[in-house]
């Protein structure tokens, strides 16, 4: 490992500790001079480590993204790749799984996606140092079966867990994949699947996470109305989110199956117990939420009094207590 990722790892360990080059050589077994030309290149590609006299060195969050630093922090053991920016993470995920390039489960991070995409391929506005741009590819294994709405659904909650801990805020869901804070949508999840061309079967699955810290600026007025942020500024470390969330999806992608997150993922769902407009299978369909299946599929009942479950679609309109989604 070079010298700056291995001084990168240490500081994060010791994060506002200030560090003497002397402790920091003994402890990577390099030189002193060593240590102060990693020092430099670490502050050229864009994080911050202060000097002083007789203290030493100390390292401050920037928020800059870095495989050194997601790796010091992770403790699942996946390929991580970071680009400060592609058209899009899931794009570029699933040309690689069809190509081979990615064998091994592989999470590709953006600071920003100049043509990122939700379901349908709806545009997301996915800025520089605003947010969280990943995907999450996964060769598929031939004994898994796999069940995209119960993994979308618990991919929802783990991203709720994850800004809780680190910013001690509450999302909630609108069916099937949106994130909303304070009544607007933040972030949302999408699950894709590579096929095989020859045979047509499920090769290997990608999982979009897309989620605006911060709001984007300069929105379109209709836009502006449903498309917020979390926070005002960047004042934590992304890398330290990115560390969590892949942890616990790790975690998430063994016992998903089972049902553990729908509790979760209905309690906090907007859309139960309120009249929705779907549109599904080419058609609207109008009616009232009145459930989320064990598959996590939308049950509605429609104004006939026929009751529909929904495993794939979108809600087209959503009113709750006089807002619009």
């Amino acid at each position: 490992m070079k010298t700056t990722d291995q001084l990168l790892k240490y500081f994060l360990k010791h994060e506002g500790e200030y560090l003497s080059g002397e402790t920091l050589a003994n402890r990577l077994g390099v030189s002193r001079a060593a240590i102060w030309k990693a020092v430099q290149k670490l502050n050229e590609d864009g994080h911050q480590i202060d000097s002083q006299h007789r203290k030493g060195y100390r390292y401050k969050e920037t928020g800059v993204l870095s495989v050194p630093a997601i790796k010091a922090l992770i403790a699942t053991n996946w390929d991580i790749q970071v680009f400060d920016q592609l058209d899009s993470s899931n794009s570029y995920a699933k040309e690689a799984l069809a190509a081979g390039k990615i064998v091994h489960p592989t999470v590709i991070i953006a600071d920003q996606q100049n043509a990122a995409y939700g379901r349908f391929r709806r545009s997301f506005v996915a800025p520089e140092k605003t947010g969280l741009y990943l995907s999450i590819a996964l060769p598929v294994m031939n004994d898994r079966v796999l069940e995209p709405g119960l993994l979308t659904t618990a991919t929802a909650v783990i991203v709720r867990h994850v800004i809780a801990s680190s910013l001690g805020y509450q999302l909630s869901f609108k069916w099937v994949n949106d994130l909303i804070f304070n009544d607007k949508k933040v972030g949302g999840i999408l699950t894709e699947g590579v096929l095989d061309i020859e045979s047509q079967s499920l090769t290997s699955l990608v999982v979009g996470i897309g989620l605006n810290l911060i709001q984007p600026i300069n929105l379109p007025d209709q836009l502006d109305k449903k498309v917020g942020g979390i926070v005002s500024d960047l004042v934590f470390s992304r890398n330290m989110m990115i560390a969590k969330l892949v942890d616990e999806f790790a975690d998430m992608i063994n016992q998903y199956q089972t049902g553990k997150y729908l509790p979760e993922y209905r309690a906090h769902n907007i859309v139960l117990g309120h009249e929705v407009v779907v549109q599904y299978a080419g058609q609207k369909i109008h009616g009232k939420a009145v459930e989320i299946s064990n598959q996590g599929a939308l049950i509605l009942v429609t104004f006939a009094g026929e009751k529909i479950t929904i495993s794939s679609g979108e809600i087209t309109k959503l009113n709750v207590n006089g807002k619009e989604y």
